[in-house]
């Protein structure tokens, strides 16, 4: 654009120069056929430098978006995060759609994200929901870590007696756990499985975080309870719905962005059922 500016310039310059050149002394004389065609040319050129300036402008395009420096992600659904790829590594918390976080590291043969957690550590994100935005091109394939251990009860092989012999049968060296026992006849216990009881407790500690503006702009809310007995797991749920399921006892719930009150619930669980919901409040 500079270039057609100055174009312009010289054109004007050397026309009135022209101009000035083929002044009659006399200013009542008619203009010579010189100067018009002087004058005519320089019209011409400059109509000829402004149409190849603006056929030189590209037309319907647009800047591409700005791509962060830093890998971020967000998810569509919410989302456990653990501390391995799987659901037998423990849960740190639950990523919910409308929070972003940092990736530093990716496990691409299941489909995992490493991102960073609120409190500084990381966590494995499973990649079904989320959407990363920057260049993963250098994220780090990080192993993951060892899984956790699986309970097995101890066994033992006796040496005498009548399970004793070349092919003894292995004998639990714990006492078997009975539930509610009924005594039917002398030496006879039949037991009846039982669903494990509700969470004697639930404690909700919420951490509200504002913009500048006073509009909240991120939530979190910390849920623990007391364990209890004979329960596999539990399940976690949010106004009424199970948005999560853990082993432990505690859950970290990150990104909604209700400044009213939230009703969350728990209930314990094994492979004979659930029990009642243990409910509490967090509000902002």
């Amino acid at each position: 654009m500079k270039s057609i500016r100055r174009l312009f310039a010289v054109i004007i310059i050397l026309a009135l120069g022209m101009l000035a050149c083929n002044l009659p002394s006399n200013t009542s004389a008619p203009q010579s056929p010189d100067l018009n065609n002087a004058l005519t040319l320089a019209v011409q050129t400059i109509q000829a430098a402004t149409q190849q300036a603006q056929s030189s402008l590209p037309t319907g395009t647009t800047a591409p978006a700005a791509t962060p420096s830093t890998p971020i992600v967000t998810v569509s659904a919410a989302t456990n995060c653990r501390t391995g790829p799987g659901t037998n590594y423990d849960l740190v918390l639950t990523f919910q759609p409308g929070a972003s976080a940092e990736v530093v590291g990716k496990y691409t043969p299941s489909n995992y994200w490493i991102i960073k957690t609120p409190t500084g550590g990381t966590c494995w994100l499973w990649g079904m929901y989320a959407t990363v935005q920057g260049n993963v091109d250098s994220l780090a394939e990080i192993e993951p870590p060892t899984a956790p251990p699986v309970a097995v009860a101890p066994t033992t092989v006796p040496t005498s007696g009548s399970n004793s012999g070349s092919n003894p049968k292995p004998t639990a060296t714990s006492k078997p756990v009975f539930i509610n026992p009924i005594l039917l006849n002398p030496g006879t216990i039949k037991v009846f499985a039982l669903p494990p009881a509700a969470p004697s407790k639930l404690t909700v500690t919420t951490t509200c975080t504002y913009s500048v503006f006073h509009i909240l702009s991120v939530r979190t809310d910390h849920l623990s309870w007391p364990s209890v007995s004979n329960a596999t797991g539990y399940n976690v749920y949010e106004n009424g719905s199970k948005i999560s399921g853990t082993i432990g006892t505690s859950i970290n719930l990150i990104g909604a962005t209700s400044t009213g009150n939230v009703s969350f619930g728990v209930a314990a669980y094994n492979s004979f059922g659930t029990s009642g919901t243990t409910s509490a409040t967090g509000h902002c």
